[in-house]
């Protein structure tokens, strides 16, 4: 019996010495530091996914260099459709939404935190070939118009409402919608369309980018304006972050540190704005209806 005792004492003294020998040390914090949030910006598509993203990217570094800790990134869209379908899921945390998809937006949990200036350049106008030059709206019936999309408020909705109110009756002119700016210039340049709606921003800066071309066309008919196209933040983004984006928005014309020709015709001018600068759109909208029709989607606005 002593030696079974004595046995067993040796084998727990090793395995003791085994668990000493085997103890973990002393704990320290583990774990995968969390990513940092990205924060995604999304301009309406009046450019290409390919312009868009490089109009856009200094603005994000700009935002970068003035919120130190927050990371921002350009999400682009192929259409209006697209944007308009991101802006009802809630895929993106800041826009650049023209004032119908401000409209849209603020159904779905978004807020205007600043705008575009001026709204001078939010007003539309009329683009034809200097050689098939009408003298009047009435002179384009029957004629192929051509427009970046149903819900492009600066390009389509003030142009075609222009040509209502002065006698062009747009059930005998056929519409064509070509997805952007620069493609219905290029209908009429190619005298596909016999004139397309477009905004004066737009117009300057297609303008300025193929100047040549530019020179066998002409303007016609300028429209009267509306709010600028807004800043919108989701409403789960940080209150603080999204008044500090805003400001450094608004700021960042007069930033005497920042190359401002970086910077496409008018994209850096912001001023300050808020949910209520929109109510003239809401009026808008129902003129519209009542002396067009607004398009379908239009027609669609669903809350959260």
């Amino acid at each position: 019996m002593k030696k079974l005792v004595v046995g067993m004492i040796v084998v727990l003294s090793i395995s003791a010495g085994n668990l000493w020998a085997q103890s973990p040390k002393p704990y320290k914090p583990g774990g995968v530091k969390a990513k940092d949030v990205v924060y995604s910006f999304a301009p309406h598509p009046y450019l290409t996914p390919k312009e868009l993203y490089a109009a856009y990217e200094p603005i994000m570094r700009y935002l970068e260099r003035k919120i130190p800790g927050a990371k921002f990134q350009v999400e682009t869209s192929t259409d209006y459709a697209d944007y308009e379908a991101k802006i009802a899921s809630r895929r993106f945390h800041f826009g650049l939404p023209n004032p119908y998809q401000t409209v849209l937006s603020l159904g779905h949990g978004y807020h205007v935190i600043a705008k575009m200036a001026p709204d001078e350049d939010f007003r539309g106008l009329m683009v034809v070939r200097k050689d098939r030059k009408p003298r009047q709206p009435g002179d384009l019936a029957g004629q192929p118009l051509c427009f970046p999309s149903p819900t492009a408020v600066a390009a389509t909705m003030l142009p075609l409402l222009y040509l209502h109110d002065h006698g062009l009756n747009l059930k005998e002119s056929p519409i064509k919608y070509v997805g952007s700016p620069a493609s219905a210039i290029m209908h009429v340049y190619t005298g596909d369309a016999a004139a397309c709606g477009v905004s004066i921003r737009h117009w300057r800066i297609w303008r300025q980018d193929n100047a040549d071309k530019a020179s066998e066309l002409d303007t016609l008919w300028l429209t009267g304006s509306l709010p600028h196209n807004s800043v919108i933040a989701r409403d789960d983004v940080p209150a603080n972050l999204a008044r500090q984006v805003g400001a450094a928005l608004i700021a960042m014309d007069k930033d005497p540190q920042l190359d401002q020709t970086q910077f496409r015709a008018g994209q850096s001018h912001f001023e300050p704005a808020n949910d209520a600068t929109y109510k003239v759109m809401a009026q808008f909208l129902k003129r519209y209806d009542e002396a067009i029709g607004l398009p379908a989607q239009m027609r669609k606005q669903p809350s959260r």
